[in-house]
């Protein structure tokens, strides 16, 4: 599947994960080791994005390959 780009809806800091809403509709969950030249404390609410999809186990929608895109 070729890139995908998306807002972060949901950040849990303790657990350094949090939520993406794609332009396919999609809820993607991403975890910390997901980023690529990004750091965790750098995302925000709203911060635009573009990742991997992937479908983990359980049909759960992933995103690998986590970038923030400049504002």
């Amino acid at each position: 599947m070729s890139s995908m780009t998306g807002r972060i809806t949901r950040l849990i800091d303790d657990q350094q994960f949090g939520t993406i809403a794609a332009e396919d509709g999609q809820d993607y969950v991403f975890q910390s080791m997901a980023l690529s030249q990004t750091k965790f404390s750098d995302l925000s609410l709203g911060a635009a994005v573009t990742f991997e999809p992937i479908t983990g186990p359980k049909g759960i929608f992933r995103a690998s390959t986590v970038r923030r895109l400049k504002d």
